[in-house]
């Protein structure tokens, strides 16, 4: 999750976004920058379904950014869509991965310190 945070900031340079597409920009990072406080906060503090709430929206409107962003028909414009779609894609599987694998987690006893 962290990863795809990391690339949602940098695919803008790495893709090479022209200038003129300052709204994929912002949404990709607006998007970046909540995936990437969520993710440090699990690594902080136990996961819960509010975090895969909001991992799973924020994919979810990358994908809807996507097709209704209107950034037009030319090449430049179809790579956006298709990293959107797919970030956003990876973005709401690690979120359901996640919410299905959460009550699993709260049920298995924390390991004590003489458990090896």
């Amino acid at each position: 999750m962290l990863l795809t945070g990391v690339w949602l900031f940098v695919c803008v340079w790495l893709l090479s976004y022209p200038n003129t597409y300052r709204v994929p920009h912002l949404i990709e990072t607006g998007a970046s920058i909540v995936v990437i406080l969520a993710a440090v906060a699990r690594l902080t503090r136990p996961r819960g379904r509010v975090s895969d709430l909001l991992i799973a929206a924020t994919g979810a409107g990358l994908i809807i950014a996507a097709f209704l962003g209107g950034y037009g028909d030319d090449s430049v414009s179809t790579v956006i869509r298709i990293n959107q779609t797919a970030s956003g894609s990876v973005l709401v599987l690690l979120a359901t991965a996640s919410a299905l694998l959460l009550p699993r987690s709260l049920s298995s006893p924390a390991p004590g310190p003489g458990d090896r």
